[in-house]
């Protein structure tokens, strides 16, 4: 009997385990703030058409943020196009900052990436190419944790612009757990 409460107990355990630690990284992420730099990278995410979802929306205007306030003078856009996509994520990103202001010649778009280390890699290929050396990196508060090991793993000088989830959002912070963890296991995240 005292086999199957163990049992029991390791079963309820783990998910108890994983939420907290998604309480935990996006609370992190919330903590970041950015510092004046030569671009901001804004990672994609999902598009219907021209039609950024919510947690894109919310990222774009966080990169709108931190142009409007001076800290940023070009902003990159990356994000490839998904299996269920039409366009890319980076021409979706750049048609709505460019409808909010922002000149076309200070967006430029990454449009080959599928993940969070393509994101950053190929946008460091822009980086690199423009002479920068230092970025602020604009995702979701659950996201910007991972963001910025990956960043750190390709030697980029970066800060983060957290961007506030929803609570219809956490399942994204549980899931950031698990590419955390895959990500730590290929080698692909530098801790500080």
């Amino acid at each position: 009997m005292a086999v199957v409460w163990v049992l029991v107990l390791a079963v309820l355990a783990v998910p108890a385990a994983v939420c907290a630690a998604a309480v935990e990284v996006r609370a992190r992420g919330r903590r970041m703030r950015p510092r004046p730099a030569d671009a901001a990278i804004i990672l994609g995410a999902h598009t219907d058409g021209y039609r950024p979802s919510r947690p894109l929306r919310a990222r774009l205007r966080g990169g709108l943020d931190v142009y409007r306030r001076g800290l940023v003078s070009h902003i990159i856009v990356s994000g490839g196009r998904g299996a269920d996509e039409t366009v890319t994520e980076s021409s979706s990103m750049k048609r709505f900052l460019v409808f909010n202001g922002v000149p076309p010649d200070a967006v430029l778009e990454e449009r080959r990436s599928r993940d969070t280390w393509e994101n950053l890699r190929n946008s460091q290929e822009l980086v690199e190419l423009h002479q920068w050396r230092t970025v602020v990196i604009v995702t979701s508060d659950y996201h910007l944790f991972r963001a910025l090991a990956v960043a750190r793993r390709l030697g980029m000088s970066a800060t983060g612009m957290p961007v506030p989830s929803g609570r219809r959002e956490f399942v994204y912070a549980v899931r950031e757990v698990g590419a955390i963890f895959t990500y730590l296991l290929a080698g692909r995240l530098k801790w500080r």
